[in-house]
């Protein structure tokens, strides 16, 4: 599928999802991040799965697997403002990329407590980032 079609099916998708409001999918627990486009001024969410990790929440820039950057994850490097929701609480939150050896420990937790992201890893040429998002 190529870049903008897969755009349009996330946003599709998305919306149908912010619309249901499911706290879980496929076994994993769902938080709406918005962010503010760098480029277009405009608000956009995005469900993502995370993984609570003390006073922040955990995520990773997967895109569904494909091989390129979330726009979400581009939009935060940018500075744009966001925010989290989970279960109808909001919080303006940062995001800035875990690394080195800290990494590796959430890699772990988040394939064993989320969901497989070594299967999205395998699909893509560029290495998926995990965000921690927290509350400013």
């Amino acid at each position: 599928m190529n870049r903008r079609a897969f755009v349009l099916v996330n946003r599709a998708a998305n919306a149908v999802v912010r619309r249901i409001r499911p706290r879980r999918f496929r076994g994993a627990d769902l938080l709406l991040l918005t962010t503010i486009g760098r480029t277009s001024g405009k608000a956009r969410t995005t469900p993502l799965a995370y993984l609570a990790d003390g006073e922040r929440w955990t995520v990773v820039a997967s895109n569904g697997g494909a091989d390129w950057e979330p726009g979400w994850w581009l939009n935060l490097r940018a500075g744009s403002p966001a925010t989290v929701e989970i279960d109808g609480a909001s919080a303006a939150v940062v995001g800035a990329e875990v690394t080195g050896p800290e990494r590796e420990h959430l890699w772990r937790r988040l394939n064993d407590e989320v969901t497989d992201y070594t299967a999205y890893q395998a699909k893509v040429s560029r290495r998926l980032a995990v965000v921690a998002l927290t509350a400013t």
